[in-house]
């Protein structure tokens, strides 16, 4: 009897500690977020087409790819970029860009022009052996906007000027800032004399 007394405490002893020491449920399957993001861009009507993920012996690669035709603006091209990068131009436009536009321009902003997303590459002045954001589709180099009016505004030609579009210009990028994890100006470096550089990656800056 004392024996088995015994060895029902010890039985009882096993249980309790297999509960302390069980492992933390796992954690949201990939291709659940990945569902959840794609859910998010049909939300906001954009176009889009699904792309399959990829990686390249380089170590570039895109996950959750989409290939978007159409956000909250108009494009002057596709781009094959992250689904995450998408829905973050999406609230850009909204949030920064089309405020800033009826504030400077009484419009709205119809077209965003850029220089492409996805591109496996070393970062431009930086580190040329370590990877761009472009590099994993996370980076986007915007070039300019057109307003309602067609009335067009270019970082090449209007960054650096003293009316309207340049005030537009400084005030959208500012406002990336505040949804971007990294913003890079023609006022970062001469690299970025034409475009303004928007990514999601891990590093942080505001280079306006």
């Amino acid at each position: 009897m004392i024996l088995q007394g015994r060895l029902g405490v010890w039985v009882a002893m096993g249980v309790a500690l297999a509960g302390c020491t069980s492992s933390p449920p796992p954690p949201p399957v990939l291709a659940d977020i990945g569902a959840r993001c794609l859910a998010g861009l049909d939300q906001r009507s954009i176009r889009y087409d699904r792309m399959a993920d990829f990686t390249t012996p380089e170590g570039c690669g895109v996950s959750q790819a989409v290939r978007i035709k159409q956000s909250a603006l108009a494009w002057n091209r596709p781009a094959l970029m992250s689904c995450s990068l998408a829905a973050t131009i999406w609230e850009f436009e909204t949030r920064v860009v089309q405020p800033a536009a009826q504030r400077h321009f009484g419009q709205a902003a119809r077209k965003l022009s850029h220089a492409g997303s996805y591109s496996c590459r070393g970062e431009i002045g930086g580190r040329a052996e370590r990877i761009s954001q472009h590099g994993y589709g996370r980076a986007i180099d915007v070039t300019g906007f057109e307003l309602a009016d067609g009335t067009v505004i270019s970082v090449l030609r209007d960054w650096r000027g003293k009316g309207e579009k340049s005030a537009f210009l400084l005030d959208v990028a500012k406002g990336a800032c505040t949804i971007f994890n990294l913003v890079l100006t023609p006022n970062h470096n001469a690299e970025h004399h034409d475009h303004l550089h928007l990514d999601i990656g891990p590093n942080k800056m505001c280079g306006v």
